[in-house]
């Protein structure tokens, strides 16, 4: 009997870890997102998502004609709640997109019975949240779909690569005709994709000093929105079958390594935020005080720690710039304006993170000291 496909090998093995009856592959996370959104007739309909998500889920809302509003952060946490959902009780939503912050479980539960009670889609971000657990299920099995990523610096990094899962025969169908439509990712979308990220690195740092920035927003958006929605080719898909397979050394490592940074940290003016039962994180989540966030960024930086990041940062700037709206989001303002995120990889070693933490405890010792 012939050796399955890379393709079909990656969709049993995304079965096995959601318990989804189907899986499209897709070229992003944000693609299956994007067609979802289209196969369940949304367009035109209010979608709510996090105001602290990653820009591109922004951008495949918009890329579906939808009308995309954010939702406010609890800022003890960075996720969205019920209660923060009030606001939005009478927008008549078409979808609701929670994300599992880096790795962190949103509240499923409670926000499952929030969209059954609006009539509205649950769409499962679990792009962040590959092999983990959510309140009991595995991440990935929430909601009408899910997604996960193996894009670039993800829990399974490929650089490219998404899927979408669902338990629905007839929607799953549909996504797969709309995605098999899109353009195939290529040196082109290589190139644009490089280009954007590099401008965004620089734009996101510096457009609450200087809001003349968000100008820029709309003209970049049309010269890159494309990226929300791509096909990969056959062959893409090779390595990921292995990664998949090697998946639970990976987490291993990584809760390894977080337990390190939870024992060195311990007693330091930050805080990390709560890992329930069978959550492996994506990168470290470190809330510093916002007067002193950027203070301690550089000096990692001047360490080379360059894989620290204040990620994500709050996306109602750029919303509004892109005619979506102006957003009252102060929790996930606050939030992202102490977040630090320190690199996490299996490949790091326990050296890694004790230089890590060294720079770290400097700098509480000179701050403790002024």
């Amino acid at each position: 009997m012939p050796r399955p496909s890379p393709t079909t090998r990656v969709q049993q093995h995304l079965r096995r870890l959601s318990g989804r009856e189907h899986v499209v592959l897709t070229g992003r996370a944000a693609a299956g997102i994007y067609a979802l959104l289209l196969a369940s007739g949304l367009r035109g309909r209010v979608v709510l998502l996090p105001a602290n998500t990653c820009y591109i889920v922004l951008w495949a809302v918009l890329r579906a004609g939808c009308i995309p509003r954010l939702v406010d952060a609890d800022p003890q946490t960075g996720m969205i709640t019920p209660e923060t959902l009030i606001p939005h009780a009478d927008s008549k939503p078409g979808a609701l997109i929670p994300c599992h912050l880096y790795g962190l479980p949103a509240p499923m539960i409670a926000l499952s019975t929030w969209a059954a009670v609006h009539d509205c889609l649950l769409i499962e971000d679990a792009a962040l949240a590959l092999g983990g657990q959510v309140e009991g299920r595995a991440a990935g099995a929430w909601g009408t779909a899910s997604v996960f990523s193996f894009g670039l610096g993800k829990l399974l990094d490929q650089g490219v690569g998404g899927a979408l899962l669902t338990d629905d025969a007839r929607l799953a169908a549909e996504v797969e005709h709309i995605t098999r439509a899109l353009p195939l990712w290529d040196d082109d979308r290589v190139g644009w994709t490089n280009q954007w990220n590099a401008l965004y690195w620089a734009l996101h740092q510096y457009e609450t000093a200087n809001p003349g920035l968000l100008d820029l927003y709309p003209r970049l958006y049309a010269l890159y929105g494309d990226l929300v929605a791509y096909r990969l080719a056959a062959h893409e898909w090779e390595g990921l079958p292995v990664q998949l397979a090697r998946l639970p050394q990976n987490l291993e490592a990584r809760a390894r390594l977080a337990e390190r940074y939870d024992a060195l940290l311990t007693g330091l003016p930050v805080r990390t935020l709560p890992r329930p039962a069978g959550t492996f994180l994506w990168r470290y989540p470190l809330l510093v005080a916002a007067e002193q966030r950027d203070e301690l960024l550089a000096r990692l930086w001047a360490a080379g720690v360059h894989d620290a990041t204040r990620w994500y940062p709050a996306l109602r700037h750029m919303a509004g710039a892109l005619g979506c709206g102006e957003f009252d989001t102060p929790g996930a303002d606050a939030f992202c304006g102490q977040i630090i995120n320190l690199p996490l990889d299996p490949a790091m070693s326990d050296a890694d993170v004790t230089h890590i933490a060294t720079v770290v405890q400097a700098w509480a010792a000179g701050s403790s000291a002024s």
